[in-house]
């Protein structure tokens, strides 16, 4: 893979830059060299050592942005493509090949992070790409190609059980890439069900205010009725 000129490089409008020239570091860098080259850098550039200086604030953004991504396996793999499509790379991936069993690991572990995580801290437009960048049209391109449905099967079910923190606008297009996963008609049914069952729910949510206002509107009629007697 090619580095990139430190200023990036632009075509059709988009500019890639060079994370791993800014970390100092080679595509093929582990994440245990990914995390070094972070701590080092960020220590050197921290805006509390380098008070008004707004080179070394420009600097500590960038290594914060690089290492976003580059310590992430999804979206250092989809820099990995982004990089393939401008013509800065080959279209492979160092740190890990993507397979199925990878591709269940990765979303085990999301779920992990979310029974760790405080409920009321979890951005659901995050989790919403994060999921999409497990269900990518390319990742779902492998999951056919190796065709091992019990795996696939499993990658579905760890997705659902993710989705349960997202309110139901956020699941309609994560549904869609999951029926990209299989032609087994019975599966997509059930993967259908599933968003329907979930709009049911939130319809129900969005009524149970107006129930209980009912409600209290009769109770105090029928209190008002016996008190008066």
């Amino acid at each position: 893979m090619h580095l990139l000129l430190p200023a990036g490089d632009i075509l059709n409008n988009t500019i890639i830059k060079d994370h791993y020239k800014i970390l100092g570091l080679q595509p093929s860098a582990t994440l245990s060299e990914i995390k070094k080259a972070y701590r080092r850098l960020a220590m050197q550039y921290h805006p509390d050592k380098n008070p008004d200086n707004q080179y070394a604030e420009a600097q500590f953004k960038e290594i914060q942005e690089a290492y976003s991504i580059l310590s992430n396996p999804l979206k250092r793999e989809k820099y990995h493509d982004d990089l393939w499509m401008n013509g800065a790379g080959r279209r492979t991936h160092n740190a890990q090949e993507v397979t199925p069993s990878w591709l269940l690991t990765v979303a085990i572990d999301m779920n992990k992070s979310l029974a760790a995580m405080d409920t009321y801290r979890i951005s659901q437009r995050a989790l919403q790409e994060y999921i999409l960048l497990i269900l990518t049209d390319a990742h779902i391109g492998v999951l056919r190609r190796y065709d091992e449905e019990e795996k696939n099967a499993a990658i579905r079910a760890e997705i659902i059980k993710a989705t349960q923190w997202l309110g139901i606008q956020y699941l309609e297009v994560i549904v869609l890439q999951m029926l990209k996963t299989t032609d087994d008609i019975a599966i997509q049914r059930e993967i259908y069900q599933f968003l329907k069952s979930k709009e049911q729910q939130a319809k129900k949510r969005q009524l149970m205010p107006l129930v209980i206002m009912l409600i209290t509107i009769v109770l105090c009629v029928l209190m008002y009725f016996y008190g008066t007697k």
